[in-house]
């Protein structure tokens, strides 16, 4: 039997262990320039974005700068227009006051005026002799000389006063400025509104 060939082993190989040593170098060499490519990608990536977040993070600084500016001044209008709106309240009800007592003056000095309407002579002698005046066929009127928003008051009561002239047993009369006074079963109350005697008819007739 012919002896067996040993091969010799690649530990005592020159040739392959060269081989070997310039793959794992080349391996490494490989390995570091991919990790310099990417480093230098991931730099790269970093630095764009930071230069493209820089402006927009300036831009938003800016519009919350100027969204507080716009809340201050908004702040500052509405307290403007509160303190606007309770002064208007007030001149407000100064004016209705004031008006009230000019009107008030007005009337006060006007009640004893009397407009007359037709020949002034005879309606003066008529008026003298009896109640209802009539000239010529025709009806005198003569009422107080009132301002027109006293008179405007005053002609709310008509409806009410229809309503009283239904109902037996009543008497009514307009009171100066613009009062009803109601005689009722042996009573008398005085009313300032139309409501009000609305309300009396309602509850009491």
């Amino acid at each position: 039997m012919p002896p067996k060939t040993v091969k010799p082993s690649q530990a005592g190989n020159p040739a392959a262990n060269a081989s070997n040593a310039v793959d794992e170098s080349l391996l490494n060499a490989i390995r570091d320039i991919v990790q310099s490519v990417i480093h230098e990608e991931n730099n790269a990536l970093r630095e764009e974005i930071r230069q493209a977040v820089s402006p927009l993070k300036a831009a938003l600084e800016t519009c919350e700068g100027t969204l507080q500016e716009h809340e201050e001044g908004l702040n500052c209008l509405d307290t403007r227009l509160e303190a606007m709106e309770k002064r208007y309240d007030q001149l407000h009800k100064d004016y209705k006051a004031l008006q009230a007592k000019t009107d008030d003056l007005e009337n006060r000095g006007r009640r004893c005026n009397i407009r007359i309407l037709h020949e002034k002579e005879q309606v003066l002698r008529l008026a003298r002799e009896r109640g209802r005046l009539e000239f010529q066929g025709r009806q005198v009127m003569i009422f107080p000389d009132f301002s027109a928003e006293l008179n405007k008051r005053r002609a709310e009561y008509v409806e009410v006063k229809k309503l009283l002239r239904e109902k037996e047993g009543v008497r009514y009369g307009l009171v100066y400025p613009a009062r009803l006074r109601v005689s009722f079963q042996g009573q008398e109350k005085m009313f300032d509104t139309p409501q009000a005697v609305k309300d009396f008819i309602a509850d009491k007739m």
